[in-house]
């Protein structure tokens, strides 16, 4: 099996790049709508330290699945000739790892339990760790579609699956289960996941297994292995010191702010991410059209995320309660602060897979390990004062390793800052005074409209308010208006 690799950013990879993005588009708006309706559901449904043990138990279970998969899977992406061997390698490892972790995890949950002092979560954390194992048997048959653009079998995936788990957790929800809901709908959307996933690519795993390639992956990857559990420990590190210094209660309001702002930015932004890999490794050898790739994902990347981001933490005081119900007030209030994340959040989210696709490892690290030392230190000074305290150093540690991570960037790739802000600066610009107007919208409607209906509204305002001063001041996108009926007729949108 080998791969078709054009050198260029042409008009034949930027085509199967937009029918990508506008794939997983389409998954993701209908994934995280009915992911938010559920999870909106059962927040009614659930207590705070439902929500917070949950978020406690998801840590765990990530950086075990991480480990488990170990990189492996990824590298099916970036292989530019694929073996038989080298398949069934990367298949048979990750299923012995996933096994192997789900055992740790079922013994180390009585002690994760005691140390948050929450005994209801050790065996609820132990069922959930078959999903590892049962993630297991599809995760390298969706690489193989990923990897041909096969996006819209994904999608298909995505979306019959959380539809399938969210009922099943609603149900449970509704038959008084509590936090087991959760635990099942993350299970039931795994063996849906894996079943759709053996279906959208024809490939049965064989017994080639060799030691040498696992060993070969193992020693490539172990600086994504280490990325990747630093990234997560650097957002969720968070969560666990609340859980430990303040309470469940306190990590279940946390997780509800932060999860709500992360459900918008991840919709608006993993859509680009996802596809990055693929068109990015495609011209890595050539800085111009990588530098041409890059500036024109992100820049349409952060022309949905700015806006949603800044426009939700203006509404979040607002949006929060009327949508979660009145017990989650100080979550939006608490969202307000994340809306900050706007700028690096977007440029984290292309940081990371740019960085690997260029094999800046060394870059990789230092940018990882940066962020989550400054992370636990603000962490853990702040925790003293608070959920707000904890919320702003977390804000705060986004921002001074931003610069950081432009420069990385740019010593990898040649990618300037310039280029950077060139691409994200009409968004930016135009959702800042959006979020001025929704300020001054919702005082002026506070003592005429409440609920939905002023939520409704001040959407709509918004919306229409962001797109009249991104036409406005920017040349390149009122072209990519205009040129729009074009394009649809000749079926490239």
């Amino acid at each position: 099996m080998t791969a078709d690799l054009p050198a260029r950013f042409d008009e034949g990879l930027r085509a199967r790049s937009r029918s990508s993005i506008g794939w997983t588009i389409t998954r993701f708006l209908s994934d995280q709508l009915f992911s938010f309706a559920v999870f909106v559901i059962l927040a009614r449904l659930l207590t705070q330290a439902d929500i917070g043990a949950f978020a406690v138990m998801a840590v765990t279970a990530e950086a075990f699945r991480i480990i488990a998969t170990a990189g492996l899977v990824q590298t099916i992406a970036r292989k530019r000739e694929i073996t038989p061997a080298f398949l069934d390698t990367i298949y048979r490892s990750q299923q012995a790892f996933s096994f192997l972790s789900a055992i740790l995890i079922i013994a180390l949950a009585q002690p994760i339990a005691d140390w948050m002092n929450a005994p209801n979560i050790a065996l609820p954390l132990a069922v959930m760790s078959l999903a590892l194992p049962i993630s297991s048997f599809g995760a390298t048959h969706l690489a193989l579609r990923l990897r041909e653009f096969g996006h819209r079998t994904t999608a298909l995936r995505s979306v019959v699956g959380g539809l399938i788990g969210g009922t099943c957790a609603v149900a449970v929800a509704f038959a008084g289960l509590g936090l087991w809901s959760l635990v099942i709908q993350r299970l039931v959307t795994e063996i849906v996941g894996v079943i759709l996933s053996r279906a959208s690519y024809d490939w049965k795993p064989g017994w080639q297994f060799d030691l040498a390639i696992l060993r070969g992956n193992l020693m490539l990857n172990a600086s994504l292995i280490y990325v990747q559990l630093a990234f997560l420990a650097t957002v969720r590190v968070q969560e666990m010191a609340i859980g430990a210094g303040i309470g469940l209660a306190a990590v279940g309001v946390y997780r509800t702010a932060w999860r709500t702002v992360e459900l918008i930015g991840r919709g608006a932004i993993q859509p680009f991410t996802q596809v990055a890999v693929q068109t990015l490794a495609r011209v890595k050898d050539d800085p111009a059209e990588l530098r041409d790739a890059y500036r024109w994902m992100i820049s349409r990347a952060s022309a949905l995320s700015f806006p949603a981001l800044v426009g939700f933490g203006a509404l979040a005081p607002v949006a929060i309660p009327t949508v979660f119900g009145a017990k989650w007030g100080e979550a939006g209030e608490l969202a307000q602060i994340f809306a900050f994340m706007a700028v690096p959040f977007t440029l984290n989210f292309f940081a990371s897979p740019s960085l690997s696709v260029l094999g800046a490892s060394r870059s990789l690290i230092s940018l990882s390990t940066t962020q989550l030392v400054l992370g636990v230190i603000l962490t853990l000074a702040a925790l003293p004062y608070g959920l707000f305290a904890v919320a702003i150093s977390y804000v705060g540690r986004a921002y001074l390793t931003l610069p950081m991570q432009i420069m990385l960037l740019r010593r990898a790739s040649g990618i300037r800052p310039v280029d950077t802000f060139g691409a994200v600066g009409a968004p930016l610009v135009a959702s800042s005074l959006m979020g001025v107007a929704l300020a001054i919208a919702m005082r002026l409607l506070d003592a005429h409209l409440a609920g939905w209906l002023a939520l409704l509204l001040l959407t709509a305002i918004g919306a229409l308010f962001y797109g009249i001063i991104l036409l406005a001041i920017s040349g390149s996108w009122r072209s990519r208006l205009l040129s729009m009926p074009r394009r649809i007729r000749k079926g490239r949108i």
